[in-house]
């Protein structure tokens, strides 16, 4: 990829904290409960399905016990959540920042609740493409059927164009920051030939919205 490629660059700090909707959350594919753990008061979460209200069950050695299944984030509370690297492992860390305190709920593995939630939502282009998951996680699509040289900007065609400023629209309005790395080769029988890595903050990814965005871009020149 040396060769006749073309950037689209928004650089600076890789946001690694941000806060999410009701809507994120279930799409992870968690339940939201209030109800006491260990006979203490708190929000905490399940796997969607799997528990319901005025059920006890022991965990980690922990005694829950569902009061309440919630259908939105509480009224003054916020779902904050954040990706960190442990001894080489990322993970997504999650809480509910409330008035009478901090609630975490669960750290997993992001490729873990990545591949449910894009399976679940049918994001078929982020699940085939995507490569590796930290801080950033990269994509590459490769679509080069016939031996080329790469084509430069100018000659372009419309449509290559209007996804060239889709990418420049989820930089600028939805993730901040992102790399994406372009190679366009031409139209053979009438299919678009290109290939292209892309870089994304991850934890933006978790976001419904966002991952709608970029599965649409993905698939734009197929």
């Amino acid at each position: 990829m040396l060769e006749g490629y073309y950037i689209v660059e928004n650089t600076g700090v890789v946001p690694a904290e941000r806060r999410f909707k009701f809507k994120d959350l279930k799409a992870w594919g968690y339940d939201l409960h209030l109800g006491t753990i260990d006979g203490r008061e708190a929000y905490f979460v399940s796997k969607a399905g799997t528990r319901g209200e005025g059920e006890t069950y022991t965990e980690g050695g922990k005694e829950y016990y569902i009061s309440e299944t919630q259908s939105e984030i509480p009224r003054d509370a916020r779902l904050l959540a954040r990706i960190i690297i442990e001894k080489g492992q990322p993970y997504l860390e999650f809480w509910l920042d409330t008035e009478d305190g901090n609630f975490p709920l669960a750290k997993e593995d992001p490729r873990l609740i990545l591949h449910r939630f894009w399976t679940e939502k049918k994001f078929n282009q982020l699940e085939k493409h995507v490569g590796s998951v930290g801080l950033t996680t990269d994509f590459f699509k490769d679509r080069v059927f016939v031996k080329s040289i790469p084509l430069p900007y100018e000659e372009y065609p419309p449509k290559v164009r209007r996804v060239l400023r889709a990418v420049r629209d989820v930089h600028r309005d939805l993730t901040g920051f992102g790399r994406f790395v372009f190679q366009y080769f031409g139209e053979e029988d009438k299919t678009h030939q290109y290939r292209l890595w892309w870089l994304l903050p991850t934890i933006h990814l978790f976001d419904v919205e966002v991952s709608n965005e970029v599965d649409k871009i993905l698939a734009m020149l197929d």
